[in-house]
């Protein structure tokens, strides 16, 4: 099998010749600085190193490097949003420094620190923080998500890619509702709001809807003939379970949800795969009802996420993509030796009747030793075979 149909295989929950593996999305990425250790380690020469996302300081894996470690994904994304990291340009407001997005959020970090020392940029300007009403809401000036320009000349890359690889082709974060409002509220207003106030949160994410739908139909209008797998992003729990009560979820937030994937599926004939961080077993039957065909990173360190007991429950509902290595103990301070055979037993769980994608469990953090991320995917590449 060639990587493409390798990919699709799995997310039909039938058995390919072995595991696909990914790196280098949005959430399946590698942070800068345990890039440039990765790449000095391997003696890889990368001289044009490129951010696909300055605020999570991701770059984009130059081709050896994923050649070498033997990655089936690639990514299609805006060519507006890599930018060479020599050319990035960040502003200061007030005590912060970092950039603006597209709905007016700030995502920045202090201003006193030396750029070289900022290893994330958070949301700390929030447009809605003091938004008391339904019309304010209506009223905002939303961003314009028909606009055809962050997608010149991606149509002719992505044919390129189709037609001279056997890569299956992925979406940067093409959609996000829910998520948005933590940040376009602020985390603790939008999670009040969800329950004393839910007609804001609900104004919010129709808001973030039109946007969505009217940017994916932009989107998969350009390259949506080449494309796999569309990814989407959520975020609706955290270590130890969902941020709200599940009653709440199915009443205000699935609905909306449901029509962004709804749009996905109707637009193009690609898999969703859908970004939750935390410990989600209590929505998984959810996504499956959405018409999420995959859900990432797989948290394995969060409650009752464990490997095997995720398989034997929800492996016939959704494919898992992630689930590699445990990223918050095991890959950043563990021995390679400790990595392999964790990535060994991960993948024996997971590997069973296909519907798996294994990759880091979220982005590969900057403390991270080359080592590790070598061990990591040598394992990965040992055991991954049926």
């Amino acid at each position: 099998m060639n990587s493409r149909e390798r990919v699709n295989t799995t997310l039909n929950h039938i058995e390919p010749d072995k595991v696909p593996l990914d790196l280098g999305g949005n959430v399946s990425g590698i942070h800068i600085k345990a890039y440039k250790r990765l790449i000095e380690y391997l003696r890889i020469e990368d001289k044009n190193i490129q951010y696909h996302d300055f605020v999570q300081q991701l770059v984009v894996p130059c081709e050896e490097l994923l050649e070498k470690l033997k990655i089936d994904t690639r990514y299609i994304r805006p060519l507006d949003s890599i930018v060479k990291v020599e050319d990035v340009k960040v502003e200061h407001e007030g005590k912060y420094v970092g950039v603006y997005d597209q709905f007016g959020c700030f995502w920045g970090n202090f201003a006193d620190k030396d750029l070289d020392e900022i290893l994330y940029y958070d949301p700390v300007i929030h447009p809605f923080s003091e938004f008391k009403t339904v019309s304010e809401i209506e009223n905002y000036n939303w961003p314009d998500g028909r606009d055809k320009s962050p997608f010149k000349g991606l149509k002719e890359c992505a044919k390129k890619l189709y037609e001279t690889t056997n890569y299956a082709l992925t979406t940067h974060t093409a959609g996000c509702v829910f998520e948005y409002t933590t940040f376009i509220f602020g985390f603790t207003n939008a999670l009040r709001y969800l329950l004393r106030k839910p007609e804001l949160i609900i104004a919010a994410m129709e808001g973030f809807l039109t946007y969505w739908k009217d940017y994916i139909t932009t989107f998969l209008n350009e390259v949506g003939e080449f494309l796999d797998i569309v990814c989407i992003n959520g975020d609706l729990a955290q270590q130890a379970g969902p941020w709200m009560n599940l009653k709440v979820y199915e009443k205000i937030i699935k609905p909306v949800e449901k029509k962004l994937s709804d749009k996905v599926h109707e637009l193009a004939d690609v898999k969703i795969n859908y970004h939750s961080c935390g410990s989600i077993p209590l929505f998984i039957p959810h996504w499956a009802e959405i018409g999420y065909d995959a859900c990432n990173p797989v948290q394995i360190s969060a409650y009752d996420m464990e490997p095997c007991s995720l398989k034997k429950r929800f492996g016939d509902q959704i494919t898992f993509w992630g689930g590699l290595c445990n990223t918050q103990a095991t890959l950043p301070f563990g021995t390679p030796q400790q990595i392999r055979d964790e990535v060994r037993r991960n993948l024996e769980c997971f590997k069973p009747g296909g519907g798996f994608v294994a990759s880091n469990v979220h982005n590969i953090t900057a403390e991270v030793p080359p080592q590790n991320i070598v061990a990591m995917f040598d394992a990965a590449n040992e055991f991954r075979n049926y």
